[in-house]
């Protein structure tokens, strides 16, 4: 090993050590959208002529376009005032990702998290299915919120939590991902009572009827 592999080597080491990001992977890395799962706060903290930063362990679940979300894991250092704010399963965060190594990413703090396009999961029915062949019931939302993600058709995908409403089924409670096109925003507010197709076979597999909603509320 040339003398400066050994010093980039050991500079490397020790920008890991300090919770350091390597600025060239924020550079090039390729943008994803990033949901901060859980923090591990370590030992270690640094300051740099600034407030104090704490070096934590982050593991986060990572979306890339067209590419199925996959956990990895970035140790690097915030400023400790920030950390309050972080909520494990709700604070979306940019990342930037190794081209050559998925695994390998940083969060990019100074950037907003990127809109990204989801790909579906393999043997979950995606909503134009449920549409064709779902049974029709009612959906009321209860909550929502956008996703910051768009189905391969470029729409919107926005978490819900709905009450489904079927004949001869005792009301229940889901959360679900659907898309929502343009024209139907006006509809996504608590109390609204939307259009919906459920798969026969899995209670949870809804997807909200726009067409038929956004008609109904029309007349």
């Amino acid at each position: 090993m040339g003398i400066f592999s050994a010093f980039k080597q050991a500079a490397d080491g020790f920008k890991q050590l300090t919770g350091g990001v390597d600025d060239e992977l924020i550079r090039t890395g390729r943008p994803a959208r990033g949901l901060i799962l859980d923090v591990q706060l370590t030992g270690t903290t640094v300051q740099m002529g600034g407030p104090p930063e704490r070096v934590c362990v982050f593991t986060l679940e990572v979306t890339l376009d067209d590419t199925q979300s996959y956990q990895a894991v970035a140790r690097q250092r915030i400023a400790e005032h920030v950390l309050p704010r972080l909520q494990p399963g709700q604070t979306f965060v940019a990342v930037r990702v190794d081209p050559a190594d998925p695994n390998r990413v940083a969060i990019d703090w100074a950037s907003e998290p990127p809109v990204v396009r989801a790909t579906p999961k393999a043997g979950v029915p995606t909503a134009a299915e449920l549409l064709a062949t779902g049974l029709p019931c009612e959906a009321v939302v209860i909550q929502s919120a956008p996703l910051g993600m768009r189905n391969p058709a470029g729409i919107d995908l926005h978490a819900f939590v709905l009450t489904i409403l079927r004949p001869g089924v005792a009301p229940y409670q889901i959360q679900v991902g659907n898309p929502v096109p343009t024209h139907a925003v006006p509809l996504v507010y608590p109390g609204s009572r939307l259009q919906a197709k459920v798969s026969a076979s899995e209670p949870n597999a809804v997807a909200i009827d726009w067409d038929s909603s956004v008609a109904a509320a029309q007349r």
